[in-house]
């Protein structure tokens, strides 16, 4: 049977794409053996579902991801989620409050050598919530309103990230150990040596500031679409929005509590205008976010699922959940 003949899909959207195992194959033989036509699956829909090949453990995740990527794994380093790594090439999903969303987001769009393809795998499933929703960035891209694309790709988007350092105070580790938004520069990019965050960030085209508290505020100029390495299609690739709170997409409350513990937009642990400095307005980030959610389809993990995704073509969030959930990512 024919790989494209295996296809079947959750949603009317076509996303993702499904493969469903057959008589317990295992997924890094399937993988190994059909690479081009999955590659050619993946440029056309964005991500492919693999389920029911007994994944169950991150070194078995770790191999079937390096059968994808060609044993590439790429190190997450300059990153702003909280997250552990697992083993080599593997890292926790963001630790991010589970009573909030993650909005969606192309991973790393804040820096111009963004991730190419990412996988993900549930370990653990969620008994309530937790899904992974997923959104086209090219229907992304046609669905924003005229005027907000035509300014932003006018203009450039200019992200800031505050990662904090040594002598972060008291109180905001304080307020971090609640919100759980912050990480350090040591542990984002794994040093300890402010000359090597200076050299990277260099090499990504941004720049570090450097505060009294030893904190690195980080800042690169980007367009808000790009056109896929491969297929030259127009997408969506940005993180203004997610970088952004609006009382619209945190609640009013949360909003004034973020606000309150961070007056100071350049210390925020994110923060985006235009490139000219011109504010990005709560109006125009709801009318984004309207967009990116008219394209969203969300289906729910069951464990051992091997979920590919192209980063360019689809995004990605977190839905809030209860109980346990274990979701692993490799990046190529």
């Amino acid at each position: 049977m024919q790989i494209d003949e295996r296809l079947t899909f959750l949603n009317e959207m076509q996303l993702p794409a499904v493969i469903t195992a057959i008589h317990g194959e295992p997924l890094v033989e399937l993988l190994a053996a059909r690479r081009e036509p999955l590659a050619a699956i993946l440029r056309h829909y964005g991500a492919i579902l693999f389920r029911g090949f007994g994944l169950r453990t991150a070194e078995e995740f770790q191999a079937a991801a390096a059968e994808c990527f060609g044993d590439v794994l790429r190190p997450y380093v300059g990153g702003i989620s909280p997250r552990a790594k697992v083993t080599a090439g593997v890292y926790e999903s963001t630790r991010f409050p589970n009573y909030l969303r993650i909005p969606q987001h192309n991973e790393m769009s804040y820096l111009p050598d963004s991730p190419r393809t990412l996988a993900f795998f549930c370990e653990v499933a969620p008994g309530n919530g937790g899904e992974t929703p997923l959104a086209d960035s090219r229907i992304v891209y046609e669905r924003i309103p005229a005027d907000i694309r035509e300014r932003f790709e006018q203009a450039g988007i200019r992200y800031s990230r505050y990662l904090y350092g040594p002598r972060w105070n008291p109180l905001n580790r304080l307020f971090n150990l609640i919100s759980e938004l912050h990480t350090s520069w040591m542990e984002a990019f794994a040093t300890g040596d402010r000359a090597v965050v200076e050299r990277v960030c260099a090499d990504q085209g941004g720049s570090v500031h450097w505060d009294w508290e030893q904190g690195a505020r980080i800042t690169n100029d980007l367009p808000p679409a790009r056109l896929h390495p491969q297929t030259g299609e127009k997408v969506w690739f940005n993180q203004a929005a997610s970088f952004l709170a609006t009382p619209q997409s945190t609640g009013l409350p949360r909003w004034l509590l973020y606000t309150a513990a961070h007056p100071f937009p350049h210390r925020r642990p994110f923060h985006a205008t235009l490139a000219n400095g011109d504010p990005i307005s709560h109006s125009q980030v709801s009318r984004i976010n309207a967009a990116i959610e008219s394209a969203t389809v969300r289906f729910p993990w069951q464990r051992g699922d091997f979920l590919l995704v192209d980063n360019y073509l689809v995004s990605h969030g977190r839905m809030p959940f209860k109980g346990d959930r274990r979701i692993l990512v490799a990046m190529r």
